[in-house]
């Protein structure tokens, strides 16, 4: 049964986060079934802990799966099928974190190293894409090159949407504790490079204001006096090379070619005045799922670049704020373990970063969201804490025993 969970568990971070990706999509063969090979490790998992009785359930997340079957009956009763908008949305990310929170050290532990992995690999790939100027897994309809600078897509497809998740791990990253001040350090910075692939003003501007500052006094804190230097010469030589490539390199691209308020920048402000399109009150209280491209056209750009107005737009405005008050609350309550103001800087940045494009309006970036929270959350070193201190006993009475024999 352990070597069953255990595989389960495994499956399902490598399904929910892989193909949750372009790479279904572009590899070909996968692409009819890639909902039931996504979805479906997860559900055997969570219902396997349901029989040995070993789920914890979380209020916030039952509230969020009964909105779930709410949406859908609802959609339906108006004509419109939600049934996997609500699966992707709501219920497959609630029955993950529920499953996630009954982990043991080595499943904890296991999460953790493949959700590093795909990290490093959305952040090598950009790179790799960068320098090469080859994009590998392309959204369709869209090209490579945007206002004449080249852009990353990575494994999803499109550079707004890596760079929120890279953004959201690198925040992530930054409040967790590493035994390895090195490897932490080295994962920030692999994050940071691959930002500028991406060429995301906005997610730059955030890691730049809100939490690089935050990690600089954090690393210095806790690092041991007779390693510091060493610690601050690293990021010294790693920060010079990087304003280095950024100025004098196209690894800028946007940031430092362009204006800051231009054609994308007004477009965000464009799209405040969304409501001025609508047709019918219904479509404001209940939303249409064509209503995002309607929009777009009347708008005359190439999306609609606010999360919470995509929300409005494909769910309406009432059930919108149910929405984002409950993920909030959601979220809120689980950050509970980090402290005041390490909560509201993992908040803010996925927050901030969500409503500058259509991010927020997205399933997988909350997917994503719990993934980052679960393998990096301080209760990961607790539990390994915990499991060496319980063993700590039995070492000291077999010390005594040996002693004693003698």
């Amino acid at each position: 049964m352990v070597l069953i969970k255990y595989i389960l568990l495994l499956l399902s971070v490598i399904f929910l986060v892989f193909f949750n990706t372009r790479i279904p999509e572009n590899l070909g063969g996968f692409e009819s079934g890639k909902t039931i090979l996504t979805y479906f490790p997860i559900l055997a998992f969570f219902f396997l802990n349901v029989l040995v009785k070993k789920i914890r359930y979380s209020k916030d997340a039952i509230y969020i799966i009964l909105l779930a079957f709410i949406i859908i009956i609802f959609k339906k009763a108006i004509d419109q099928n939600y049934i996997k908008n609500a699966l992707a949305f709501f219920i497959i990310p609630m029955i993950a974190s529920m499953s996630f929170d009954s982990l043991t050290r080595k499943e904890l532990i296991l999460l953790r190293k493949v959700v590093i992995f795909f990290f490093i690999t959305e952040c090598g790939l950009a790179i790799v894409e960068w320098i090469l100027k080859i994009n590998f897994f392309l959204y369709e309809g869209l090209s490579g090159v945007w206002f004449e600078f080249f852009r990353s897509t990575s494994l999803m497809g499109h550079p707004l949407a890596n760079a929120q998740i890279i953004a959201v791990f690198m925040t992530f990253i930054v409040v967790s504790d590493f035994r390895k001040k090195i490897v932490q350090i080295l994962l920030f910075f692999l994050g940071y490079v691959s930002l500028f692939c991406f060429s995301t003003r906005g997610a730059i501007l955030v890691i730049t204001v809100f939490t690089a500052p935050y990690f600089l006094w954090k690393i210095n804190k806790t690092t041991p006096k007779n390693r510091k230097w060493i610690i601050k010469f690293g990021i010294f030589c790693m920060f010079c090379i990087l304003i280095y490539l950024i100025i004098y390199t196209p690894l800028g691209g946007r940031l430092t070619g362009m204006e800051l308020m231009d054609q994308s920048g007004k477009s965000r402000l464009d799209v405040l005045y969304f409501y001025n399109y609508y047709d019918t009150t219904d479509q404001i209280l209940w939303g249409h799922p064509g209503l995002y491209n309607y929009i777009m056209g009347r708008l005359g750009e190439s999306g609609v670049e606010n999360g919470i107005i995509c929300l409005i737009l494909e769910y309406g405005i009432i059930f919108a704020i149910i929405m984002l008050l409950l993920l909030f609350r959601f979220q809120f309550h689980k950050l509970s373990v980090y402290s005041k103001f390490e909560k509201w800087l993992l908040l803010s940045v996925f927050y901030i970063i969500g409503t500058m494009n259509p991010n927020l309006a997205q399933p997988v970036q909350w997917t994503m969201w719990i993934f980052a929270y679960y393998a990096f959350r301080p209760e990961l070193l607790n539990v390994q804490n915990e499991t060496i201190n319980r063993q700590k006993p039995s070492i000291e009475k077999e010390v005594i025993h040996q002693v004693k024999k003698y």
